[in-house]
């Protein structure tokens, strides 16, 4: 006799939220469970992106506020006239010493 296993409340509704079910004609189906929330949102982002639906997971909304917050900031930029240029600067020589440790047990006057 097989042992059945027991979820607290808490992992069951965990486990709930990280899985889901692809069906194919209607009586075939296919049960997934990711590792984790991030795995899980990029998961189901990839399948509705394959399917041409929009991606509405945590994670994608997270980028887009980043990515929308990003843009503001340039845009407020080049309402205040900063310029921001279109390469970056180049990259400075490298310093003829590397001893940047100051002594603090020496008296300076």
């Amino acid at each position: 006799k097989k042992k059945k296993k027991h979820y607290s409340s808490s992992a069951f509704q965990e486990l709930l939220e990280l899985s889901f079910s692809i069906l194919h004609n209607s009586d075939e189906y296919l049960n997934f469970i990711a590792p984790d929330k991030h795995k899980y949102c990029i998961w189901t982002d990839g399948l509705n992106a394959l399917l041409g639906k929009e991606m509405t997971s945590e994670l994608t909304k997270s980028d887009m506020d980043t990515l929308v917050t990003t843009e503001l900031k340039l845009r407020l930029l080049d309402l205040e006239n900063i310029q921001i240029p279109d390469v970056p600067p180049p990259v400075p020589k490298e310093p003829s010493t590397y001893d940047f440790v100051y002594d603090f047990s020496q008296k300076h006057t």
